[in-house]
């Protein structure tokens, strides 16, 4: 499954309410989270917990997970949920770094070998220890066709093979090079599950009546469906020192934003990601708790297709960007809690290398809006008339307002922009069926870049070397150093060369980037230590919530 399907599969569960801003623009509502200068202010962490807590109840706003089976789990209630029970062989930490997780350690004796040393001392929820027939068969699990891996493709797709090479030895050789790999295995790509609970459980594994088998912090207690999913601290985790502060976690499944923000209100509910904009005001106004900006990889953007036409067409799709009004989507929808900016990869995405990311990324922050320059591009191209046609999500206000305002760019530079939108299930084929994007010239996306702090996940996206290039873009400097960062190790290297990617996406305008919203997280004064990041996702975030 591409990393951007995943926003469409749960968008109807991420409406943002917007009412009368919707007809509005830059200067329509004060940004909520942006400074002077309209950087958004984010954070990684919140304050630790003083001690421990009997339990706490945390909403997952975009539903109930539809399963635990981590080969299954793509969307954010899945990995979220996940993330607390089944531990991967690395950990994306809060700040996005990359630790060791349940390998002791990865060493590389060549670019397409990887040999993984497994911690000794494991044990499953069962008492059983983990061993490398147990990390062998959930890796491999993601090889099989049959098992249907959300995972697969492409983030196996340079694996060649997985078996055990010693007692505590796992040994991967791969196709060709391929460096983001160690990253993917501190996501559910790296999970390890017990072999024979997952094969005596068969297709109900991950299932509220299956149930799951896995090491982590927090162990799964009862899933009562469309009502809670309820976790307890596993007395006897390995890691003592990450043990859970809570005896005990409720997550619910509420989607509707008036009663989230009621029972945020009310205490029924002590904290949630990606809390409703709409509640914004409400929550603060009630000083029962607290709003963080978490540190992100999401990013919305105009994506074409590989329809001939105008877009593409660079100078069309450059003269769209300039005359885009990106500041009416910042505050207008997001409300301050993102950053216009003209490149996918935003700070949140820095896993490693920061200053050289860092010192390449204020060039493409708050792009300035320049509608005679936009005018003259189309005027001098002999594109003026010219009709282009897209898609969006009608369910996603976010989207559709971003529909709205491309046309008005459109309209004032001499483009007809026809907007056209679909029901989430209709334009969720766009990202798979060729045919289904054959009527539109592009389509309006909210992607996340399978939430791992490399921006090689995202990039790639724009060359040949992914399925998911869906413009058919082939820009020379982009796709060899996208080749290129694929066959380097060495962060810093890796980093230099994605820089120069990143600065040829831009320059071929292979995407028309939007904002890069971060993550809202809301917790009320009764607890702490959430992790606000986008690192939730992977990360056992539950466990360190505890008593304020």
């Amino acid at each position: 499954m591409p990393t951007n399907a995943r926003s469409a599969l749960i968008a109807a569960a991420l409406t943002v309410t917007v009412a009368a801003a919707m007809t509005g623009c830059s200067g329509d509502r004060p940004p909520a989270g942006s400074s002077a200068n309209g950087s958004v202010e984010t954070v990684f962490t919140t304050s630790p917990a003083k001690g421990p807590i009997d339990h706490f109840t945390w909403n997952l706003a975009t539903g109930e997970p539809a399963s635990l089976d981590w080969i299954l789990d793509y969307s954010d209630s899945e990995n979220a949920t996940l993330a607390n029970m089944c531990e991967s062989l690395m950990v994306q930490n809060e700040d996005m770094t990359l630790s060791p997780g349940l390998a002791e350690r990865i060493d590389r004796p060549d670019d397409k070998t990887m040999v993984v040393t497994i911690r000794d001392g494991v044990k499953f929820w069962n008492g059983a220890p983990m061993t490398t027939d147990d990390v062998v068969f959930s890796l491999s699990r993601n090889l099989d066709p049959k098992a249907g891996s959300y995972w697969a493709s492409p983030f196996y797709d340079r694996v060649a093979s997985i078996q055990a090479t010693g007692d505590r030895q796992v040994t991967i050789k791969f196709k060709e090079p391929d460096a983001v790999f160690e990253r993917m295995l501190a996501t559910a790509a790296g999970v390890i599950g017990n072999k024979q609970f997952v094969q005596q459980a068969g297709p109900a594994y991950g299932t509220a009546n299956g149930g799951i088998m896995c090491t982590g912090p927090l162990r799964l207690d009862s899933w009562k469906p469309g009502k809670t999913i309820e976790m307890t601290k596993n007395p006897n985790y390995w890691n003592a020192s990450n043990a859970a502060k809570a005896d005990r976690v409720i997550l619910t499944f509420v989607t509707d934003e008036a009663t989230i923000t009621s029972s945020l209100l009310s205490g029924d509910i002590d904290g949630t990601h990606r809390t409703p904009l709409s509640a914004m005001e409400p929550l603060r106004s009630s000083g029962k708790g607290k709003f963080y900006l978490g540190a992100s990889t999401d990013w919305l953007a105009i994506r074409p297709t590989e329809r001939p036409g105008p877009m593409q067409d660079k100078d069309v799709r450059r003269a769209l960007s300039m005359a885009l009004d990106r500041q009416g989507i910042v505050n207008g929808v997001y409300r301050g809690t993102a950053e216009a900016s003209s490149t996918p990869i935003q700070s949140g995405a820095w896993g490693y290398s920061r200053p050289i990311f860092e010192a390449a990324a204020a060039q493409y922050a708050n792009p300035a809006r320049d509608v005679e320059g936009a005018k003259k591009l189309i005027t001098d191209g002999g594109h003026k008339g010219q009709i282009i046609t897209v898609a969006y999500p009608t369910e996603l206000e976010t989207e559709s307002k971003t529909a709205q305002l491309l046309a008005d760019a459109g309209r004032e530079i001499g483009i007809d922009v026809k907007t056209v939108p679909l029901p989430v299930t209709s334009f969720t084929n766009l990202y798979f069926d060729k045919a289904a994007r054959a009527g539109y010239d592009a389509f309006i996306v909210g992607e996340y870049g399978a939430g791992v702090a490399e921006p090689l996940v995202s990039l790639s996206e724009f060359t040949p070397l992914s399925a998911y290039n869906y413009g058919a873009l082939n820009a020379p400097k982009l796709t060899d150093n996208v080749r290129a960062a694929y066959a380097t190790f060495d962060d810093d290297e890796r980093a230099r060369k994605l820089v120069e990617a990143q600065a040829a996406a831009v320059d071929e305008v292979a995407m028309i980037n939007v904002a890069n919203p971060r993550i809202p997280m809301y917790m009320n004064d009764r607890i702490t230590g959430a992790t606000p990041s986008i690192a939730f996702l992977y990360f056992p975030w539950a466990a360190k919530v505890g008593a304020a």
